[in-house]
């Protein structure tokens, strides 16, 4: 057993989750996915990130306090002030307005950010 791993354990993290419009096709969701995972080559405060897309699984869409959402995406600032500036950044403001806003079920948003370590 053992090993080492890659994520950070200091630093800031942000975590958004949201749920995509159900007639959204597979093409535009594909294309969201990619935005998101190829803002690191622009934006050099993000340390590490991870991307996911719900499993569907009947527990999750059946849960008692809500269906799960769709993705969810986070990623790893060295302090408040690089996430911060991910935040304005025009890359990831393009990434929200032209790949995310048009898919995005609205009301679905739910982000925080928070210490590690």
């Amino acid at each position: 057993m053992g090993g080492a791993s890659s994520t950070p354990t200091a630093g800031v993290k942000h975590i958004v989750m949201f749920s995509v419009k159900d007639e959204t096709p597979a093409e535009q969701i594909d294309s969201m996915k990619r935005c998101l995972l190829d803002m690191k080559k622009d934006i050099p405060v993000i340390k590490h990130y991870e991307y996911g897309a719900d499993l569907k699984l009947p527990s999750g869409q059946n849960h008692p306090s809500g269906k799960n959402r769709s993705v969810a995406f986070s990623a790893v600032f060295e302090n408040e002030a690089a996430y911060e500036e991910y935040a304005k950044h025009p890359v990831h403001v393009r990434c929200i307005k032209e790949f995310i806003a048009p898919i995005i079920q609205p009301g679905s948003r739910a982000a925080l950010q928070y210490r590690l370590g």
